[in-house]
This record gives structure tokens, sequence and C-alpha cells, in this order.
């Protein structure tokens, strides 16, 4: 009897520690990341299987893509110039939503896949897997890396940080690109700068939150630099139609004497750009004098900009 009482009241330990697991889960895990705001972005979460979580200092973070988790992981660790509302602090946990399975798990013990046929949220293309099996066989069927935690900080460490001096070369083969106007056109990032001035090189795209602030903030300040600085906006998704880009262009305001340019994906390979936000300041003699891979610009922030730019002719 005293037998049977052990074992039955085992039972009931585990089910209550099982109940309990799933009750802390549900803190941390699916039910309380869909239609929240993502800290870094700003779109409403509504994919489960591609959001992220960070505590910090007691705070929780939610993210829609887990490429919105790295930049501000980043940040807050301060291994990168911080972003707004991520200033350097106590990094307490990482959370990923799992493709595989309907749960969250440390970042530390998943497994993701980066460059699939699969778009995320951000189009960052980061997805994370509980197992590495189930990782390896989505990878096989979609194709894409995969690795572990330690390799993601790495890479995505190293791709936000990278800075013009480590691929001159490629630099200057990118402004011999020839880039497809709005309206057909073809140009070139050497072309617009023989006209003699510095040239501000913008990426966005048209669902991207962050690039409707910076390109707001931009259209603001553009009166105060006009025929000084030359403005080259393209897109960063090969989806955006010259459709959506002329209304978008319309419904931020976005002057007519901006060179638009369609997206194109030897461009974003030469200058290695990962991220829709990206930001390039060239000198009029053809240098990288100024360049941010993720944030938001103020006015201001665009001004201080454009003022590096004019003082490296």
């Amino acid at each position: 009897m005293k037998r049977r009482y052990f074992i039955v009241s085992a039972g009931l330990a585990a089910a209550a520690y099982a109940a309990y697991s799933f009750m802390a889960g549900n803190l941390l895990g699916a039910p309380s990341v869909v239609s929240q705001t993502c800290g870094y972005c700003g779109m409403k979460i509504e994919r489960r299987e591609f959001a992220a979580e960070l505590v910090v200092d007691g705070r929780r973070y939610f993210y829609d893509d887990v490429g919105c988790m790295m930049i501000h992981y980043l940040s807050f660790k301060g291994v990168v110039e911080p972003v707004k509302g991520a200033k350097p602090g106590r990094v307490e946990k990482v959370l990923v939503q799992c493709f595989d399975v309907e749960e969250a798990v440390d970042a530390s013990v998943a497994w993701f896949v980066k460059g699939s046929d699969v778009k995320t949220p951000m189009r960052h293309g980061y997805i994370a897997f509980k197992s590495l099996s189930s990782a390896l066989e989505f990878a096989k069927k979609h194709g894409g890396e995969v690795f572990g935690w330690d390799k993601l900080v790495e890479s995505f460490h190293r791709t936000v940080e990278h800075t013009h001096e480590e691929a001159h070369g490629e630099i200057a083969d990118a402004f011999g690109i020839e880039l497809k106007l709005l309206d057909g056109r073809p140009a070139t990032v050497s072309q617009i700068l023989k006209a003699g001035n510095p040239v501000l090189l913008v990426f966005f795209a048209t669902w991207c939150p962050t690039c409707s602030k910076n390109i707001t903030t931009l259209t603001k300040a553009y009166p105060h630099f006009r025929n000084k600085v030359a403005v080259l906006l393209t897109s960063f998704d090969p989806g955006d139609t010259p459709q959506e880009i002329q209304r978008f262009l319309e419904q931020h305001n976005a002057p007519s004497d901006w060179t638009v340019a369609q997206p194109n994906l030897e461009f974003l390979v030469a200058l290695r750009v990962i991220t829709q936000e990206t930001i390039f300041g060239i000198s009029a003699k053809g240098e990288i004098v100024y360049e941010k891979r993720f944030g938001t610009l103020t006015e201001d922030d665009w001004l201080n900009i454009v003022h590096r730019l004019e003082a490296s002719r």
C-alpha cells in the first residue's frame, strides 16, 4: 500500500510540475506574444512562429522577427552603437518562438535556419527550431544554413559591424552596378556622383515601419540641403513593385527630385546589405564617410550626416 501511495504521489507531483511548466511557458510563450508590438520596428506581432523576446533589467521586450531582436540584443549588450530604446543593460533572458513546435525556448539551446525561401516578417530570414533534426529537415526542403546561437550572434555582429574598409574593392564595384530607376532608365552611383555632389544612399522597403520613419524625417530635413547632396533611394525587397514604390513615395510626400531605383540583388550583395534601413553617406570623391545598418534617424540626425558629407569635399 505504501508503495502504491508513493507512486500516486509521484504521479501527482509530476502532473503538478507539468502544469506549472506549462503555465510558466505561457507566461513567456506563444499566447502572450501575438498582438504585442515589436520593440524595434513597431510592427504588431501576427506570426508567433517568427517572434522572439528579451528580458532586460526585469523588463520584457517583444519582437516580430528574430533579426529585430538581434539588433536590440547587440545594442543592450553594448557591442554595437546603441539604437533608440535599447541602451546597454543586463540581458537576463533571450527567448525565441519555435517554428517546429508551439513553444518558446532559450535561444542558447535553439537551432536556426537562415537563407530559406520562407520570408520572415521583417525579411531578416532567421527561423528558430527546438530540435536539430527539424531544422535540418526544414533546410533540406526550403534551403538555408543551419547553425546554433553562438554562430548566429557572431555572424550577425560581424555583418552589422562590417565597414567599407573591409571591402573597398567590392564597394567600388557596387558603384558601377547598373540600377533600374522607376521610369525604366538606367543609372549607377558613379554616374550620379559625376554631378559633383555627395550622395545619400538610402535603402528601404515599402512595408517597413522603421523605413517609413526614416523617409519621413529625411523628407523634412531635405529642404535644408537641396542641391547640395543628392538622394538616391533604392528598395531592399525584390518583391516591391514600381507601383508599390511610387505609392510609398507619395504617402511620405517624397520630393520629386530624388533618384529612386528598383530592387537590385547584385547591388545588395556587393554592399553586404542585410537590413532594409541601411544608409550610406558617400562623399563627392566616391568614399563612404557614413554607414548605418539599422535604426531610425531624426531630422537632426540627417542634417548631421549631411554636415559630414559636406565637410568631406
